[in-house]
């Protein structure tokens, strides 16, 4: 390649880089700003996502996915190290918390977590946050639910559970997430209702109302709950 044309996507790169860092707005998921086509064009099969590990996986004997949604591959965009990138096919394992990439040659394997920023999974939005960011937060990527005066994040999270028999361990994955609400630039943690109502205050009588008609129940079904309360909180 010659030298021109590495400096010049070089120099394209930490502009690009540092417009998206000076966007402005109250989301915290900012909007993808793509390279010119040429850089995406021009390193192709060299591009520092296809860099990670390959991916493992699982025994084939524990029920269910490690992964979002299914075993499909989804068609996505990553930031990493500051550029995003488009057209990727991506699952995400909810387990290990890794996010696996099909490289070029047909195979999986695993962003490092470390340049890797946020990522989209079809409509799904996901963001880097940890401590860093509030003592509340274990580190993670966290999708954004609902955005709005009110944000809902969830933490998504599966565990290997296992049940024994008399002369059997069955294995399974499940579900395990973590719900949180971003008001006036804090997180908080909502595991209760309690926790959801003190968010809500100011508008609490008139959601509570909302949620009994509409048979809501936070025990029965937290992320539905969260969201249905938050979404009739952002309403005005």
């Amino acid at each position: 390649m010659k030298k021109e044309t590495v400096l010049t996507l070089f120099f394209i790169l930490l502009a690009t880089a540092d417009l998206y860092a000076q966007r402005s707005g109250s989301s915290l998921f900012k909007d993808p700003v793509y390279l010119p086509e040429r850089f995406y064009t021009t390193f192709s099969n060299d591009l520092p996502i296809y860099n990670g590990r390959l991916y493992q996986g699982y025994l084939p004997t524990i029920t269910g996915t490690p992964f979002m949604d299914d075993d499909q591959w989804m068609e996505g965009t990553v930031f990493f190290d500051s550029t995003w990138y488009k057209n990727t096919r991506l699952k995400y394992d909810v387990v290990a918390g890794e996010l696996v990439i099909e490289n070029p040659n047909k195979m999986p394997v695993i962003l490092p977590g470390s340049p890797l920023y946020a990522f989209t999974l079809g409509q799904e939005r996901f963001i880097k946050l940890g401590p860093g960011n509030s003592t509340v937060l274990p580190a993670g990527f966290y999708e954004i639910l609902d955005e709005g005066a009110l944000t809902v994040l969830a933490l998504r999270k599966k565990i290997i559970r296992e049940t024994t028999g008399q002369s059997t361990v069955e294995r399974e994955f499940t579900w395990n997430n973590r719900f949180y609400i971003y008001r006036d630039k804090v997180f908080y943690p909502v595991s209760s209702k309690k926790n959801l109502y003190a968010l809500i205050k100011e508008k609490r009588s008139a959601i509570h109302k909302a949620l009994k008609r509409k048979k809501a129940r936070f025990r029965k079904d937290p992320e539905a709950t969260i969201r249905m309360a938050v979404q009739l909180y952002n309403q005005d």
